[in-house]
């Protein structure tokens, strides 16, 4: 198997609660380094995420510094935090407020040099509070253009390294700003910078009642996908469950695109597993997506691209049916 290169997101899997048991529902939560290292002993990803709260001191950053040194795990992705505070409420790049838009910036920019301490590959925005709730509530096009202010400033701040907007509908907001990829690709044309693209999350692209094979190839054919994270969902919110445990050939269609056109970056899972052992659910995911590259392998790109271009729906899904299961 040709790719290896699987990340995971750690400060998911310490402790998550809900709305209904804000304090989480693990007895013992383990520490993000403690995650690190229980993660490193299974020896399935070779890369994590980190987020970058702007209260990190010194002394938490060089234990994180060694521990990845220890573990071998790369940092790929720093995630920035502007969405989990009460400022952020009506927005961060995009707050109607001009001094609240300066701080999401600097937050914004500190993640930057956080990302350029860690040797990270690079920054990943999700914009959770930037958006809108109810009808004239908000001015859509000033909205706008504050985002893509703050954009460039970033962008051109960052100097060269990746910065990767995070699309998702809904949630904290009722209606998201950056809400899909082709809203993502767009500040990308508009803003014109280089180095802005997209972390593609697979559950957000399912809530959105979008089709994953749409959305990765209309990123990649603008090669503006940075960064990937993968989870599943029922396809009505973002529950972020176990990679594998709702779709199949969605998940398939995946894997044999990212083969297609040259993935280049990492595989994140990003699950909250609220209940279920973290460090099993996320080397579940990983074997499985893992299961998926085998079978894209076993068929070969040529096979499908063929299959796709005969049009033949059910001779394709009986090809693939039998890829995976054995099956006549």
């Amino acid at each position: 198997m040709g790719f290896d290169r699987f990340s995971l997101i750690a400060g998911a899997l310490c402790q998550s609660g809900d709305r209904f048991l804000r304090s989480g529902y693990k007895e013992q939560p383990m520490t993000v380094i403690e995650v690190l290292k229980a993660m490193s002993a299974r020896k399935v990803a070779n890369g994590v995420e980190i987020h970058h709260r702007g209260n990190e001191d010194d002394a938490y950053t060089a234990e994180l510094m060694q521990t990845l040194q220890e573990t071998g795990l790369r940092p790929t992705f720093v995630n920035t935090w502007t969405y989990g505070e009460r400022q952020w409420r009506f927005g961060s790049l995009s707050a109607p407020d001009a001094a609240t838009r300066r701080e999401a910036v600097a937050r914004c920019k500190a993640t930057i040099d956080y990302a350029g301490k860690l040797q990270a590959m690079g920054v990943s925005l999700w914009l959770g509070q930037d958006g809108f709730d109810y009808a004239f509530q908000t001015d859509y096009r000033a909205q706008w253009d504050f985002l893509v202010e703050s954009l460039k400033e970033v962008c051109d701040y960052a100097n060269g390294l990746p910065v990767a907007l995070e699309p998702k509908p809904r949630e904290p907001r009722n209606r998201s700003l950056i809400d899909n990829v082709q809203t993502a690709l767009l500040l990308r044309l508009e803003c014109k910078r280089d180095n802005l693209g997209v972390t593609l999350d697979t559950g957000h692209v399912l809530a959105a009642g979008q089709g994953l094979g749409p959305s990765i190839s209309l990123a990649m054919r603008h090669k503006a996908l940075y960064n990937l994270h993968t989870n599943d969902n029922y396809g009505a919110w973002d529950d972020d469950m176990i990679v594998g445990s709702v779709h199949l050939n969605e998940a398939l269609e995946t894997f044999y695109l990212l083969e297609k056109y040259a993935y280049e970056g990492y595989i994140s899972v990003d699950i909250f597993p609220y209940r279920e052992n973290a460090i099993d659910a996320v080397e579940e995911s990983i074997r499985c997506m893992k299961d998926y590259l085998r079978v894209v392998e076993k068929l070969g790109v040529d096979k499908i691209d063929a299959l796709i271009a005969e049009g033949d729906v059910p001779a394709t899904l009986r090809t693939i049916r039998q890829a995976v299961f054995g099956a006549e």
